[in-house]
């Protein structure tokens, strides 16, 4: 199974034209990028959340749990591309399709702010903040 996710992942240009999955996944990705360090925790809540968007769709669950990896191993990986990159990315996204203001789940997210880390969760209150402000702009359009 693993192979195969990593596949799609891979040629997901070719096979999957999702953009939405891809913004869904910045805005998860944007979430768990604001902890110092993220554990194995974090993505087994991701996953929890994500199961309840795509109920019984084991293919969209793991390939958006394998976009999400992969964002967060481009920002640790690759200097140029931070977590201000993919939220330029997010505000593009929504300046181009104001619809997607309707993936953003606040319950969803909320879930996602660390309770265990201060300095974690203010970072990422922060990033909340920024998607309430995008919504509150887009949902205008």
């Amino acid at each position: 199974m693993n192979f195969k996710i990593n596949f799609l992942s891979f040629f997901r240009g070719l096979f999957l034209r999702s953009a939405s999955i891809e913004f869904r996944a910045k805005i998860f990705a944007s979430m768990l990028l604001a902890k110092k360090k993220i554990e194995d925790k974090d993505y087994e809540l991701l996953k929890t959340i994500i199961e309840e968007i795509y109920a019984k769709n084991s293919i969209r669950i793991n390939i958006l749990l394998a976009i999400i990896k992969e964002y967060i191993s481009m920002v640790k990986n690759y200097k140029s591309y931070t977590l201000d990159t993919i939220l330029r990315d997010i505000d593009r996204d929504l300046k181009l399709q104001p619809r997607y203001v309707k993936k953003i789940n606040f319950e969803h997210l909320r879930r996602i702010i660390s309770s265990s880390n201060e300095d974690d969760a203010l970072i990422q209150q922060r990033i909340y903040e920024f998607l309430l402000s995008e919504v509150e702009i887009y949902s205008k359009n």
